[in-house]
C-alpha cells in the first residue's frame, strides 16, 4: 500500500499527527533508497562517534543526518525515566530547544506520543496544535519524528524538520528509524558512561569522605550499589547511584549522630532527594533540636517541596559518657545491637511512617544502654532482602553473621558482616552498611584536634568517660574537665587566630595522680581582650598545679590533680 494510501486511511489526532507505516526492513532499504543514501547512513553509527563524549557524538550524528535526509532541522531528546519527561538533548538548526531546556511529558505533544507510543509520527504544522512554541517560532512547516529503543525499550526520540512543506515518504521513514535504531546503542553507551562518571562523583560527594577518629569508637561502612558484590556481573547491568546513604558526625554538645536511610527508588533523582534530606538533618541536630522534631521537620519538608519520594531512616544519638543511645525510626528496619557478651539482638520499636509522604505524624523516641564492648549494625534492606523470602530470614540471617563476627586486625566489623551475608553476590538493591564499635579507652588518652570551637564538645565527653575510668568523682571531673577545656580555648582562640592547624591533649594517670597536658604549635598573646585572660586563674582555682611552658615551637599547658581515690 502507498504512504498517500496509507495516510488517508489514518485518523489525524487533535494535534494533526499521523502516524506513519511500520518502519521498513533491510530489503526495502536496499531496494528503495539510493546507494549514496546508504552510504550516509552507514557513516551515521561510524565508530569513530563511539570515542566522543556524548555532547560530541550527538551533535555529529545529528549533522549527518541533515545531510542525509536533506532537512533543515534535527534534534535527539532522551527520556528522564524518574520524571516521566523528554528532555532536549541535542539539536542542529533547533538549538533552542537545548538551550531553553525543553522538556516534554510523556504522551504530549510531538515527541511525547511519540515515545508513548513507540511507533514513527508525521506532522503538518499548519493543522497541528504543537506543545512546544519554539518549532513555530523557528518557522518549520514539517516534522518526522522516530522512537529510539535499546533492547525493547524506549530511550528518548530522535526527530527532524523542514522550513517548507515536505511530504515525508516511505523512505524517509525507514531511514530515519533504521538510523534512530543503529544509534540508540551507540547514545545508550554513552549515556551509561556519563551516568557512571556523575554517579561516581556524587557518590564520593554525597557519602561521608572519611568515617571520623573518636577516641575509644570504632567505625567501618560498606556501600554497594544494584549490579556490585559479584566477581561476574551480567553483560549489561550497570552500576548505578541510589538513595541509600549513612552518615556520621559530632555535635556541638560532645555527643555522636548515626545515620542510616535510603530513599524509595534509585538514580540520580533518589541520590538528589538523599543529598537534601542528608543536609537539613544535618542542619536541624547541628542547630540543637530534639531527635524527634528533627525527623518531624524532614518529613514537613520532603512534603511540601513536592519531591514525591519517600524516605526509611534512623537517626541515633549516643551520649559517650552516659553510654546511652537514643533512636528515632521513620519506618526504617531496626538496628541491631551486638552487646559486650556477644548476644545480638534488634532493637524493635515502635516506629513512625517514612518522611516524605504525608504530613502530621508524630515520632517517638527511645533510649538502650550502650556501654562499652558494645557493637552496633545499621542497614539498608539491600543487605537483608532476597526475592521470594520472608523478611524475618534476613534477619535471622543478619543476627547469625553478627555473633560470628568475631574482631580480627585485619578486617573492619562492616567488611566481616558483609562477606558473610553478600560476598559475590549480585546485588539487587543497593546496600548501606555502617558498624559502630565502642572500645576501652586505655591507660593513657591521646587526642590530637583540629584548632575549632565546635570540638571542645567532644572534647569533654571523651574526658569524662577516661575519668570515670580513672575514678574520679563527679567534683573531681568537674575540676579537670573544666580546667583541660580552658587550656584547649585558650589554644583555639590565641595561638593561631583566624588560621586552621591542631592541638594535642594527652592524659595519664599514675596511682591517684592525673597529668594532662594541652600542647599547641602557637604563640599565646601576651595581651588579652576585653572580658579575657582568666583562663589561667581558672584552672589554678580548680587542679592542683599548672605549668605553662612556650618557646618558637608552641606552647604546653601541664595540669596535674591527685584524686581522692584509685579505680
Amino acid at each position: 500500500m502507498s504512504m498517500e494510501a496509507q495516510r488517508s486511511q489514518t485518523q489525524t489526532g487533535d494535534e494533526g499527527q499521523t502516524a506513519t507505516p511500520p518502519t521498513a526492513g533491510p530489503s526495502v532499504l536496499d531496494s528503495s533508497i539510493s546507494k549514496s543514501r546508504r552510504d550516509h547512513l552507514l557513516s551515521i553509527t561510524d565508530s569513530a562517534l563511539g570515542y566522543m563524549s556524548l555532547e560530541d557524538m550527538l551533535s555529529e550524528l545529528l549533522e549527518r543526518i541533515r545531510g542525509s535526509l536533506e532537512v533543515d532541522t534535527a534534534a535527539v531528546l532522551l527520556l528522564d525515566e524518574d520524571r516521566g519527561v523528554l528532555v532536549a538533548r541535542a539539536a542542529r538548526g533547533l538549538e533552542e530547544e537545548v538551550r531553553q531546556g525543553v522538556q516534554v511529558p510523556l504522551a504530549r505533544g510531538f515527541a511525547g506520543r511519540i515515545a508513548a507510543e513507540a511507533r514513527p509520527i508525521i506532522i503538518d504544522l499548519d493543522h497541528a496544535e504543537v506543545v512546544n512554541p519554539i518549532l513555530r517560532q523557528k518557522g518549520i512547516c514539517s516534522m518526522l519524528g522516530v522512537p529510539l529503543h535499546v533492547e525493547g525499550r524506549v530511550i528518548g526520540v530522535m526527530h527532524i524538520g523542514t522550513l517548507v512543506q515536505r511530504d515525508f515518504d516511505e523512505d524517509d521513514v525507514t531511514l530515519l528509524q533504521l538510523a534512530a535504531d543503529r544509534a540508540a546503542l551507540a547514545i545508550d553507551n554513552a549515556r551509561i558512561s556519563e551516568q557512571r562518571a556523575v554517579t561516581a562523583i556524587m557518590q564520593r560527594t554525597l557519602l561521608p569522605d572519611a568515617l571520623p577518629e573518636i577516641p575509644g569508637m570504632c567505625f567501618s561502612a560498606k556501600y554497594l550499589p544494584a549490579g556490585s558484590g559479584a566477581k561476574y556481573l551480567p553483560a549489561g547491568s550497570g552500576v548505578k547511584i541510589g538513595g541509600d546513604w549513612y552518615d556520621v558526625f559530632q555535635l556541638a554538645n560532645g555527643r555522636l549522630a548515626f545515620v542510616i536511610g535510603d530513599v524509595v527508588g534509585r538514580g540520580v533523582m533518589a541520590a538528589s532527594v538523599m543529598a537534601e534530606i542528608r543536609t537539613a538533618l544535618r542542619a536541624y541536630m547541628a542547630q540543637g533540636h530534639e531527635l524527634t522534631a528533627v525527623i518531624s521537620m524532614l518529613n514537613e519538608l520532603l512534603v511540601s517541596m513536592g519531591r514525591n519520594r519517600g524516605a526509611t531512616l534512623s537517626i541515633l544519638e549516643f551520649d559517650p559518657q552516659a553510654a546511652e543511645l537514643e533512636v528515632v525510626t521513620a519506618g526504617h528496619l531496626p538496628p541491631l545491637l551486638i552487646e559486650p557478651d556477644g548476644r545480638a539482638r534488634l532493637l524493635e520499636q515502635r516506629h513512625g511512617p517514612p518522611v516524605g509522604v504525608r504530613t502530621g505524624h508524630d515520632y517517638q523516641a527511645f533510649r538502650y544502654p550502650f556501654p562499652t564492648s558494645s557493637r552496633l549494625l545499621l542497614y539498608t534492606d539491600g543487605l537483608i532482602e532476597r526475592r521470594d523470602e520472608s523478611i524475618d530470614a534476613g534477619l535471622g540471617r543478619l543476627i547469625a553473621a553478627a555473633q560470628a563476627a568475631a574482631p580480627r586486625a585485619d578486617s573492619s566489623l562492616a567488611d566481616a558482616v558483609y562477606r558473610a551475608l553478600l560476598d559475590e553476590t549480585p546485588l539487587e538493591d543497593d546496600v548501606a552498611l555502617l558498624a559502630i564499635e565502642t572500645m576501652p579507652l586505655g591507660g593513657t588518652l591521646e587526642m590530637t584536634l583540629p584548632t575549632r570551637p565546635d570540638v571542645l564538645g567532644g572534647l569533654r565527653r571523651t574526658l569524662g568517660r577516661w575519668l570515670q575510668a580513672a575514678g574520679a568523682d563527679e567534683d573531681e571531673l568537674f575540676d579537670i574537665t573544666l580546667s583541660v577545656s580552658e587550656a584547649a580555648n585558650n589554644a583555639i582562640e590565641h595561638a593561631y587566630g583566624a588560621g586552621e592547624s591542631t592541638f594535642a591533649v594527652c592524659c595519664e594517670q599514675e596511682g591517684r595522680q592525673i597529668t594532662v597536658t594541652v600542647r599547641d604549635v602557637g604563640r599565646w598573646r601576651t595581651t588579652h581582650p576585653p572580658g579575657g585572660g582568666r583562663g589561667l586563674e581558672i584552672m589554678r582555682a580548680l587542679v592542683d598545679g599548672v605549668k605553662v611552658s612556650s618557646d618558637d615551637d608552641g606552647t604546653v599547658v601541664r595540669m596535674t590533680k591527685g584524686l581522692r581515690r584509685q579505680p
